[in-house]
């Protein structure tokens, strides 16, 4: 935790709505004159602050109406769509060894065969998405731990996209207002030369990293780097599962 918010919830759910906040702070500050700078930078954060504030948990929400549609159109979510046999991203033998790990750690009883997923791919796909959510989650649970510090800030770079492209037409509104606001300001003898630059290049950056090609490398970068620490989960709950087949052994 940084504070009262963690890393994820400051550069995935807040940093798309400081970005908003940076163009209205830009548009704000262009009609305050630059010989007034100790009150430019006041405004400008104050502005930044409460932007911020406001939308977090909107943008939050946003990403997450976007997420499942852009899923299905895509196949599946990615870690879920990267552990059926017909994906090819992951090699046949690493998948074999992927799907015995994930047994022997307990995050499901079985992983279903080639044959049992094409007589039944909607019933195999249980299997898979419940291993997908079990293996995301234990990693959340380590993110402060080697490899699984890499995976989390995949998680955040995925969070970020995903929630910017969510707000994407807002955010977009939001920076031709300020564009509007900023260049206004050259009719009444200011000189905003700085400010209509950065709300441009905040535009650009929006359009570049909000897009929906870009939020699937993220999400396949994630979900790849999150298959590839499957070794390195402890084995607790190979331990407990091992116990649990014991016990049943012993009362039959």
């Amino acid at each position: 935790m940084t504070g009262l918010i963690d890393r994820y919830t400051l550069l995935a759910r807040v940093g798309p709505a400081v970005l908003v906040g940076m163009a209205a702070c830009l548009a704000v500050t262009a009609w305050i004159p630059f010989a007034e700078w100790p009150f430019k930078l006041a405004a400008g954060t104050t502005v930044i602050a409460i932007v911020a504030m406001v939308l977090g948990q909107l943008v939050r929400d946003a990403g997450k109406a976007i997420e499942k549609p852009l899923w299905a159109k895509w196949g599946g979510p990615p870690t879920a769509r990267m552990l059926r046999h017909r994906d090819e991203t992951v090699r046949p033998g690493l998948k074999a060894s992927l799907h015995a790990r994930v047994v022997e750690l307990g995050f499901v009883e079985r992983m279903p065969t080639k044959q049992e997923e094409e007589q039944d791919p909607i019933g195999s796909e249980i299997f898979y998405e419940t291993c997908s959510d079990r293996l995301r989650n234990k990693a959340l649970e380590l993110k402060a731990k080697s490899p699984f510090d890499v995976v989390h800030q995949e998680n955040i770079s995925y969070g970020f996209r995903r929630n910017l492209l969510g707000i994407r037409p807002y955010a977009l509104c939001a920076v031709a207002i300020s564009l509007i606001i900023a260049a206004a300001a050259l009719l009444f003898d200011r000189h905003p030369y700085f400010e209509i630059g950065g709300i441009s290049l905040i535009g650009a950056a929006i359009l570049a990293s909000a897009n929906e090609n870009a939020l699937k490398r993220t999400a396949d970068n994630y979900s790849e780097r999150l298959l590839n620490a499957v070794d390195a989960f402890p084995g607790a709950a190979r331990t407990t599962n091992a116990a649990r087949g014991n016990r049943r052994g012993q009362e039959s």
